[in-house]
């Protein structure tokens, strides 16, 4: 698994965001949209009680986007359908 700087405060936070992200990226795959999306609010709040700053407005924006993309391609929504961002609701 490949860490990325999720901008979290530390290199421990980053490894973190990213063993859930990918969590999350597989069940885009065999869940439905809004179950994932509450699986992700799941996971944040677990997240959270460890590293705050996964609240943080940059932290959300970089997961948000993420997920976004990686949601359009497996689904293979078109921006007609007006699915963006604020789909995860962070």
């Amino acid at each position: 698994m490949q860490v990325e700087d999720w901008q979290m405060f530390d290199e421990d936070g980053n490894i973190a965001v990213s063993h859930m992200m990918q969590e999350i990226k597989q069940a885009l795959s065999n869940q439905p949209l809004p179950k994932v999306r509450e699986q992700l609010h799941q996971k944040i709040q677990e997240l959270s009680k460890k590293y705050g700053e996964v609240y943080d407005t940059e932290v959300r924006y970089r997961i948000s986007s993420r997920l976004t993309a990686w949601a359009s391609e497996v689904h293979d929504l078109k921006s007609v359908f007006g699915f963006n961002s604020q789909y995860w609701d962070l």
